[in-house]
């Protein structure tokens, strides 16, 4: 006879052959969907960044780790479902019980790194964005590091919540184990916390934008998505307050699990956003006469100008490193901004030096250094989009 892994409630019977399996099938649908949206706006991230810039950078690295991440993570907990995953444990055989330990072990440790990847790919492309405002940036890393340090030590107690490890999932009696409740609710709560400064970070520094107002509520709007995040967060910490101690674990930690699917799909969603308008802009636009990005034939005709101006001064690298700005996120963010290029020349030089302002750094595209050795003469060439 087969034995149940829990003995069921007063006035429930187990039921091996055709339990209540609603959860069961909320698990597969919601799994299905955020797998396949994460991997459309994954793809089209990582082919914006090279449509428009051609080459990746570190938030684009790290929100691939994100991905990957939460891939595993959705994996993990569709293959909960295969050892009793979404039904009461009432109804799950007693045999099943020691795999789906293992299962939730896996999920449990997976999720902090990923949670951490998908923040770390939000918080480097925002300092990409800000990078005039160096106090700000260093704020950004200076929360980025602490976090960093945080998940770290997290991912050690959760890898080592049993010793041996193995008594997690009920192989053994013999050792000791943290509570899991306990930490599942601290890791919690410090990650609804980090969400919510993650959404607030850019609000400050938006007002400064030398932008139409219209502009700026669609970049509250862009980094606003994490706001969602947020919720199933705080959903997430409400189930683990009420349920986390209940024995019906087989049920309770697929929903935890669930709510923590959402956090980290639209996690990942609003790491690639951002970039979603501009490549659409890009395509709309590609074939329209008289069309111009600061990605396609505005770089390439700075770029070819500059290198034609190299060979004919003796122009270092250095010299005209202003081609890579013309690729920076504050481009990708607002597409129609304009870019301010200063050329600097000074008497007596054989080589002229070149900068670019974006809108966002308060400078208005002005050189204003000066030297006792040097005349020095600044020009300041203002670059529009044509409509």
């Amino acid at each position: 006879m087969t034995k149940p892994a829990m003995e069921p409630p007063p006035g429930k019977e187990s039921n091996f052959d055709n339990p209540n399996r609603e959860l069961y099938y909320i698990c597969i649908a919601s799994n299905a969907i955020a797998m396949s949206v994460c991997s459309i706006f994954v793809f089209l991230r990582l082919w914006a960044r090279y449509r428009l810039a051609m080459r990746l950078r570190l938030d684009d690295i790290a929100c691939v780790i994100g991905y990957i991440g939460f891939m595993g993570y959705c994996t993990m907990c569709l293959l909960m479902l295969r050892y009793g995953g979404g039904l009461h444990q009432w109804d799950v055989p007693d045999h099943l019980i020691t795999q789906y330990n293992q299962t939730v072990y896996a999920t449990m440790v997976n999720y902090g790194p990923t949670v951490f990847a998908i923040k770390a790919a939000i918080l480097l492309f925002l300092a990409s964005i800000f990078s005039p405002y160096k106090t700000y940036v260093k704020w950004i890393y200076g929360f980025l590091g602490v976090m960093g340090v945080y998940y770290v030590a997290m991912l050690f107690l959760k890898m080592f919540i049993c010793r041996p490890i193995s008594m997690f999932w009920g192989a053994t009696t013999d050792g000791e184990c943290f509570n899991q409740r306990v930490l599942i609710l601290v890791d919690n709560i410090i990650s609804l916390l980090s969400d919510i400064v993650v959404l607030l970070l850019p609000c400050p520094l938006t007002k400064k934008l030398q932008v139409g107002l219209i502009a700026k509520l669609k970049i509250v709007a862009i980094f606003g998505v994490g706001g969602i995040a947020c919720i199933f967060s705080l959903v997430r910490l409400v189930f683990i307050i009420h349920n986390g101690e209940s024995p019906d674990q087989t049920y309770v930690f697929l929903q935890i699990n669930l709510t923590g699917i959402a956090e980290c799909g639209i996690g990942v969603v609003c790491a690639c956003f951002p970039f979603m308008p501009m490549l659409w802009k890009s395509i709309l636009h590609k074939d329209k006469p008289g069309y111009s990005s600061n990605y396609s034939r505005s770089q390439f005709e700075m770029m070819s100008s500059s290198k034609q101006r190299s060979r004919n001064t003796g122009h270092t690298p250095e010299s005209i490193h202003y081609n890579e700005d013309m690729g920076s996120d504050e481009n990708i963010l607002i597409p129609n901004g304009k870019s301010y290029v200063t050329t600097k020349v000074r008497a007596g030089d054989d080589t002229a030096e070149g900068s670019t302002n974006s809108i966002g750094d308060g400078n208005g595209g002005h050189g204003t250094s000066l030297d006792n050795s040097h005349i020095l003469r600044t020009v300041e060439v203002r670059q529009y989009e044509e409509h």
